[in-house]
């Protein structure tokens, strides 16, 4: 009997959810994104509601493993309020390089998140109602406290 393995790379399971709700379609549409299906993995991803300037793009969804512990919620809130120095921050700082290169682009390194040295992956996906003009963004980011002495892979 062989056994289905889970994928243990938070940004592969959804890149697979992306291309999943892709078919054969060049992008899937925002609606096409389903938290149950993304089950526990929905708690580390994002949903952005393009507008131009790309800063005055609006979250639409935020996860709890994403929120800032002090701050208010970020739904409805523009990118350019996302609090600096955190693990969402980061992520969505590629947005732009998503819309124009219209692929899923995945980054990963150490950055600051709240004062603390994390290791992190992430990835932003494009979405389009009209199946080509991108309008929204599905994606997803984890982390992890980077030790002194840790100069690995990240999460």
């Amino acid at each position: 009997m062989h056994a289905l393995i889970r994928e243990k790379r938070l940004t592969m399971r959804a890149l697979g959810h992306w291309r999943d709700a892709q078919g054969e379609r060049l992008f899937p549409r925002l609606a096409d994104i389903d938290p149950v299906r993304l089950g526990d993995d929905w708690h580390n991803c994002l949903l952005l509601r393009l507008a131009t300037p790309v800063e005055r793009s609006r979250f639409l969804h935020v996860g709890r493993q994403l929120c800032v512990a002090a701050g208010a919620p970020l739904e409805g809130r523009c990118l350019e309020e996302c609090p600096p120095q955190t693990v969402l921050a980061q992520a969505a700082s590629y947005v732009a390089a998503v819309i124009d290169r219209r692929v899923p682009v995945s980054i990963g390194g150490t950055t600051l998140h709240e004062g603390v040295q994390v290791l992190y992956r992430s990835i932003l996906t494009p979405l389009s109602e009209d199946g080509t003009t991108i309008d929204a963004i599905f994606g997803a980011a984890n982390y992890r406290v980077a030790p002194a002495s840790d100069e690995g892979v990240p999460p």
